[in-house]
């Protein structure tokens, strides 16, 4: 295995400087010139609740961490890190875990009137504005970053070119040696047995489910012991089919009922561009097994997946890398007319906010073609049965199908 350094740039800031938006587009671009370059986004690999003892960092290090040896295998030249933190002493928590990577840290920063602008036109969570405007303050005073660059009346465009132009010639060349193949670590022993979640299939069942509920003890803190069924509820279907928004509220359920939750958007840990379908069917499958480790050491006895479930064959590919635990795959179906009305949506700014969401900002026409195959796909999955339970989601809003799969699972909510 190589031991030379590969370049990570990490955009940090304060809530609502840009990091994510323009991570993603210097990302995009490294890719459309033929960089091959992954992107993370610190948030979606610390989804944990309750919260693990020692915060947040240390946990999203260790994912980290245990994501960036899948990445090199799969060829990555660089790895383009958005997240938040605010001290030397937190950057030390990753680059420690990271003796492979050759971090440059960079924080934008914004004016706090422009911050508020931003923060407020989300939409979301307007009381805590000003909490964002003082965390800015802070971070002005910091020194832990390499260079700062100021995004203030930029738009992401601008604000990726202008990250890149202060780099210069970010990344480097990578020496030939640092492509060689990487040698995954052990993966940490099952420390007790995990079995299936105890509910019925509908249809093309994937494996023998066991009977009855599954134990209110298995998703709040009660311990999985020996024998003890460890939840694992998937989400699948086609494109805007709502996967990610119901696999988000119902592992928000769980973890508001006192349940020790994680969750996991397989799109959101697998960004590596130029790729193929086998790298990012790899990528998937080997990032979910990382996080599941570091999530069940944090105390998670349910895990929430969306995403990539598109055959049974690709379940079972991850699946294999998860020992004992058998997933409830609900796959998420949609009229062609629901998925028109929500990809138009999705493409005028409506929906939650994800990291490279790529329908945004799409013309009519380009949008009018994503639906169409939407629609495809939704009838090629209908024809295939695939998955284990179909769920009808015209006319209901993510809350109310979340409700369903939790009365479905016999889940507490």
């Amino acid at each position: 295995m190589s031991n030379d350094p590969l370049p990570l740039l990490w955009l940090t800031g304060p809530t609502g400087a840009g990091k994510s938006s323009a991570g993603w587009e210097i990302f995009d671009r490294l890719g459309r010139n033929g960089v091959k370059a992954a992107f993370l986004d610190t948030d979606q690999i610390a989804l944990c609740h309750p919260a693990p003892e020692g915060g947040t960092h240390r946990l999203r290090a260790r994912n980290l961490a245990a994501l960036w040896p899948g990445f090199r295998r799969a060829g990555m030249r660089c790895l383009v890190l958005a997240g938040f933190v605010d001290t030397p002493e937190e950057v030390g928590e990753y680059t420690a875990l990271l003796p492979g990577a050759a971090f440059t840290v960079c924080r934008l920063r914004v004016p706090h009137a422009e911050l508020r602008e931003r923060f407020l036109g989300r939409g979301w969570r307007p009381d805590l504005v000003e909490a964002a405007v003082a965390e800015a303050v802070e971070q002005d005073r910091s020194r832990y970053a390499d260079l700062c660059v100021d995004t203030g009346g930029r738009t992401v465009a601008e604000t990726a070119r202008l990250v890149l132009d202060r780099l210069g010639g970010w990344p480097p060349p990578t020496p030939a040696s640092a492509t060689e193949p990487v040698t995954a670590p052990a993966r940490a022993p099952v420390t007790a047995p995990l079995t299936a979640p105890g509910t019925a299939h509908v249809t093309a069942p994937l494996t023998a489910p066991v009977a009855g509920p599954v134990p209110a003890s298995a998703v709040r803190g009660g311990g999985a012991g020996a024998g003890a069924p460890v939840p694992l509820v998937w989400f699948s279907g086609a494109t805007a089919a709502g996967k990610s928004t119901v696999g988000y509220e119902v592992f928000s359920r769980v973890h508001r009922s006192g349940g020790r939750a994680a969750y996991v958007d397989l799109r959101q840990i697998s960004a590596l561009r130029p790729s193929t379908p086998e790298e990012g069917r790899r990528l998937r499958a080997g990032g979910l097994a990382a996080l599941w480790d570091g999530y069940r050491a944090a105390g998670a006895e349910c895990l929430v997946v969306s995403g990539g479930a598109d055959s049974d064959e690709a379940v079972r590919a991850c699946t294999r890398l998860l020992p004992g635990l058998t997933p409830t795959v609900f796959r998420l179906h949609a009229s062609p007319a629901t998925l028109l009305e929500r990809v138009l949506l999705r493409g005028r700014g409506g929906g939650p906010a994800t990291p490279g969401d790529e329908l945004r900002g799409l013309g009519p026409d380009a949008l009018r073609a994503v639906a169409g195959r939407a629609a495809r796909e939704a009838a090629a999955l209908d024809r295939a049965g695939a998955g284990d339970v179909r769920l009808d989601t015209d006319g209901r809003s993510p809350q109310e199908v979340a409700a369903r799969v939790m009365a479905r699972l016999r889940l507490p909510s």
